[in-house]
């Protein structure tokens, strides 16, 4: 990382966080993605005289849950960055191993391997195995004290 200082931005992977604003974007950005998850947009196609319109709205809302993630993901690296004091060995390990993966994996693992299924298999229970681990990770950086 080139900047240590502390910022409060959405979408920022320079820097680090505290606790405090980590916990409280952390909850708008989980908030965020699970509001626009629970609206059932298909309830309003019968309303909408042109269906282009009605893709363009399911489109826009799915690349909105897309840039939650990406700055859920920018919160999450810049807490650790905040706590690993700077060892940027250990800070992409655990970032790509336990958050970015996962995400990848979802977002862009079935256009890739869809040919493949057996490494499709696999992608899918490893992230049945690393997921649980990310979130339980991302519960345990909002406690962890600052050097």
């Amino acid at each position: 990382m080139e900047n240590k200082e502390s910022n409060n931005e959405f979408f920022s992977y320079q820097g680090t966080i505290n606790r405090k604003n980590y916990i409280i974007n952390g909850i708008i950005l989980i908030l965020l993605f699970v509001i626009t998850s629970l609206i059932r947009f298909e309830n309003f196609e019968p309303y909408i005289k042109y269906k282009i319109i009605y893709k363009i709205l399911i489109w826009v809302v799915e690349f909105f849950k897309f840039v939650l993630i990406t700055s859920l993901l920018s919160v999450i690296y810049r807490r650790i960055a905040d706590f690993s004091g700077g060892n940027e060995k250990i800070i992409k390990i655990i970032f790509m191993i336990f958050f970015l993966y996962p995400f990848i994996t979802y977002y862009f693992g079935y256009f890739l391997f869809s040919s493949i299924p057996q490494i499709l298999n696999i992608m899918v229970l490893s992230l049945i195995g690393i997921l649980p681990v990310s979130i339980i990770l991302a519960i345990i950086f909002a406690f962890i004290k600052s050097k």
